[in-house]
């Protein structure tokens, strides 16, 4: 079976609004890895875009939380939010190439390569960018950062 995708809660931000859409993310990618993965493609029939068209609403679903992304940076005053908004732009041009790309090659089935390639699409912006966007966001709200390394332990005390 192909491996699921499953998130992490190290791969929290800490920001609940944002963390429930890039679990809703993952979740629908783990749905349409066990919808589409090779071990079940060969029992569908008639759906030969089915697929593709499952990959675009994906893509849709990415595109809709980065424009609430947004709007939450915006009412909290980010700095870099226009560059995190050429961030997003730059992702949804990827995501529609490649969308292209799948739909020209009759793509029906969730290879492994193809869903490997849709992870670390989402999981690149979510630990790269958007970790940047939330150390900035506790800082902007004078909270302590929860994503800031912790103080080592020393082992040996009582």
């Amino acid at each position: 079976m192909s491996k699921l995708p499953r998130w992490r809660e190290e791969w929290s931000l800490n920001i609940d609004v944002i963390d429930q859409e890039h679990r809703a993310l993952i979740e629908r990618l783990a749905d349409l890895c066990l919808r589409f993965c090779p071990e079940v493609t060969p029992t569908r029939s008639g759906e030969a875009n089915a697929l593709i068209e499952a990959l675009a609403e994906l893509g849709e679903q990415a595109r809709a939380h980065f424009l609430h992304e947004e709007r939450f940076m915006r009412a909290i005053g980010f700095d870099e939010l226009p560059e995190h908004q050429r961030e997003h732009a730059l992702m949804m041009a990827e995501y529609t190439a490649l969308l292209r790309e799948w739909r020209a090659e009759g793509v029906e089935v969730f290879t492994p390569s193809i869903q490997e390639t849709v992870r670390e699409w989402l999981l690149a912006h979510i630990l790269g960018t958007d970790r940047e966007f939330a150390r900035a966001y506790f800082q902007l709200c004078g909270g302590d950062d929860p994503l800031a390394p912790s103080p080592p332990r020393d082992l040996h005390l009582g």
